[in-house]
């Protein structure tokens, strides 16, 4: 009997033992299986909140860019456009490509802490185009020289008074265009004629050759009319850097039934050449775009532009051909920017332009018959043949300047 109950003890104890392993192994699948579930519930949360923490610091980055129009190394920001902010258990970095007044692309990396102690990032790339906010006083060169036919005057294109529907018209214009320079001497010559004003650099003068005439409208003689010359003129202008390094290819395309040789739909476009198998290639800017050329070949005959469309034009090869007529677009709309590596530029015979050409580091020549309706900063102007500076005053006007307008915002 004693080695019976002895079997039956060693029996249920057995049963007992195997039982308890059974519920640890259960509770240990079930406290693995838990766990596991919380560190994925929690990895998904710090990727949702990786992704908020990216979005703050393009918030940042674009409160600096409407605050500091000008200077986008003020304020802390460090000369690559950088910054790091910590946020409870994450952080973001943040920085931006650009220029002032032209396109900005920032991106900003979220980083959130999670369970292990490593880091779940997100990062976003939003592109932007940046207020413009420094004036253009009318012509402006380190040297200016003139030659054959050079007139000047100016209008409005902001005013129904002072233009046609943001065009410069003869019977509007005015007598307040302004050719200046910063160095001592401006030197008139040839049959050069400026409704308006001229300047040197600070104590300097100017000297008047052949048949030039400076005044308002009124003023029918030779030389310069009292109180239309000064020489207190002092400017500084940024240089022009590229506006990024990849972007679209322009193509062909159709809009309201005409055919072009290049369709701009916005955003960034890059090409080395814009040539067609023949000269008369046509471009249409649809939507605001940059398009930066880095060959040396621009075959267009026109541009142009649907209503409210905008276009920067980047160039950089050290020598620029540039005719395309523009069509649709007033002065403020479009701008030629030119690249330190670019020294020179021409505007060829029959070429209208209605815009900004601006170029510091470039000798502008202006050709017979060459036209533009706007404003001009560049190193050095020649006047060969016959030009006409139209200048638009609303270059020069003070401007309640709206915040960077997004291009694009997705995550990387």
């Amino acid at each position: 009997m004693k080695i019976q109950r002895s079997q039956e003890q060693g029996n249920t104890l057995l049963v007992v033992l195997l039982a308890t392993g059974l519920i640890v192994a259960a509770l240990g699948s079930y406290l693995n299986l838990a766990a596991t579930e919380h560190k994925t519930v929690h990895r998904s949360l710090s990727w949702n909140a990786a992704l908020p923490v990216a979005e703050a610091g393009v918030e940042e980055a674009l409160s600096h860019l409407n605050k500091n129009r000008t200077n986008f190394e003020g304020d802390g920001w460090t000369t690559n456009y950088f910054k790091r902010r910590s946020l409870g258990k994450g952080y973001f970095d943040v920085h931006f490509d650009g220029s002032p007044g032209g396109l900005v692309t920032i991106y900003s990396t979220g980083a959130v802490q999670w369970l292990d102690g490593s880091y779940i990032t997100r990062r976003v790339r939003v592109v932007g185009l940046a207020a413009r906010d420094f004036k253009f006083p009318g012509l402006v060169a380190n040297t200016i020289n003139f030659g054959g036919t050079f007139a000047a005057d100016s209008y409005d294109s902001t005013s129904l008074n002072d233009s046609i529907n943001g065009s410069y018209d003869r019977t509007k214009r005015g007598d307040k265009a302004l050719i200046a320079t910063p160095n001592a001497i401006l030197a008139l010559g040839g049959n050069a004629n400026v409704l308006g004003y001229i300047a040197a650099g600070p104590g300097g003068n100017y000297t008047s050759g052949g048949s030039s005439s400076v005044g308002d409208m009124n003023w029918r003689g030779k030389g310069v009319q009292q109180g239309h010359f000064t020489n207190n003129f002092t400017t500084t202008f940024p240089p022009v850097v590229a506006p990024f390094d990849s972007g679209e290819t322009p193509v062909a395309g159709d809009y309201l039934g005409t055919n072009y040789t290049y369709v701009l739909n916005g955003g960034a476009y890059i090409a080395t050449n814009l040539s067609s198998s023949a000269y008369g290639a046509t471009m249409l800017v649809k939507d605001y775009s940059v398009i930066f050329v880095t060959g040396n070949t621009i075959n267009l005959s026109k541009i142009i532009f649907a209503p409210g469309a905008r276009l920067d034009f980047y160039v950089s090869a050290p020598s620029i051909s540039f005719a395309p007529v523009i069509v649709g677009a007033s002065a403020p709309m479009f701008t030629i920017f030119a690249l330190p590596s670019c020294t020179s530029l021409s505007l060829n015979n029959g070429t209208y332009i209605k815009g900004l050409i601006y170029a510091p580091d470039t000798v502008l020549q202006a050709n017979g018959h060459a036209a533009i309706e706007g404003a001009i900063a560049c190193r050095t102007f020649y006047c060969n043949g016959t030009f006409d500076f139209h200048y638009d005053l609303s270059f020069n006007k003070p401007k309640v300047l709206p915040p960077v307008r997004i291009m694009s915002w997705a995550e990387q």
